[in-house]
């Protein structure tokens, strides 16, 4: 599949990011945590060495505007204007009187090109085509159908941590970001198939009950500041195990001698 890039109005609010966006806070927590700036030079170095020529160029990102796409599909499972009274999304005819999809767009992205946007969410199999109208498949995106998209919205995900972590280190707890894990060093590998079945279940649920407090206090916006406001809920394995070939290496138990019977039998 054809990569696409996503065109943004001139008035959008967040700048192009590029490698720097990335490297900058992650030298900064090493630094902090007690790393001299010439031996990250020194192992930066030595890993950049061993990397391939990239297949592709670089592209600028606007860390979020991928995410957002999501946000489309989110205004249109709860706004009254887009449901039916048991609910449900209602088709959308792409354009012309509202309701319409186009119309959707602008509304929630309208800093996002409609017709790209509408494009990306095709190819991303978040709508699809039902008689002459649309409908979304589901209230979520799965960026993972589309590497480019994926990609975006890993960077996006990882850069937001980053930052994340980096405002913590030194801001008062009162003015703290939420950072909460549960870890396990001795998690059993036959487990993790219906552990993260659940998780992703109870995850799922417990997003969409913040999606909807953000999107009502969105609601009530009038001609005030705004951020970026993302919440994020991630599994971590190590060493990975999940979606690999090979299970990690167990250490087997010492067996015992087996006891042997005397030739002169019991005694």
């Amino acid at each position: 599949m054809s990569r696409r890039r996503m065109n943004v109005t001139s008035d959008s609010p967040q700048a192009d990011v590029g490698p720097r966006a990335f490297l900058e806070p992650l030298a900064r927590i090493l630094n902090v945590s007690g790393c001299h700036p010439r031996d990250l030079l020194r192992e930066f170095v030595s890993i950049c060495r061993d990397l391939p020529k990239p297949k592709r160029a670089w592209e600028p990102l606007r860390p979020g505007h991928v995410a957002d796409l999501s946000h489309v599909l989110a205004r249109w499972h709860a706004d009254e204007q887009y449901v039916d009274t048991e609910g449900r999304p209602v088709p959308l005819p792409l354009e012309g009187p509202e309701p319409s999809l186009k119309g959707l767009v602008s509304r929630v992205l309208p800093t996002l090109d409609s017709a790209q946007a509408i494009q990306w969410l095709t190819e991303l199999k978040g709508i699809r085509r039902e008689g002459k109208g649309y409908v979304p498949t589901d209230k979520y995106l799965a960026f993972n159908r589309l590497p480019v998209a994926a990609w975006a919205h890993g960077l996006a995900a990882v850069l937001g941590m980053l930052r994340t972590v980096e405002h913590n280190v030194s801001a008062p707890s009162h003015k703290r970001l939420l950072e909460r894990m549960a870890i396990n060093p001795r998690f059993p590998v036959r487990a993790l198939p219906r552990f993260h079945r659940e998780l992703k279940r109870q995850a799922g649920e417990v997003v969409w009950r913040f999606d909807s407090d953000m999107r009502r206090e969105e609601a009530r916006l009038k001609g005030e500041p705004v951020t970026r406001l993302c919440i994020g809920l991630y599994a971590f394995e190590d060493p990975l195990v999940t979606g690999r070939g090979r299970k990690p290496n167990r250490k087997h138990r010492a067996r015992r001698p087996s006891k042997r019977r005397s030739l002169g039998g019991r005694k």
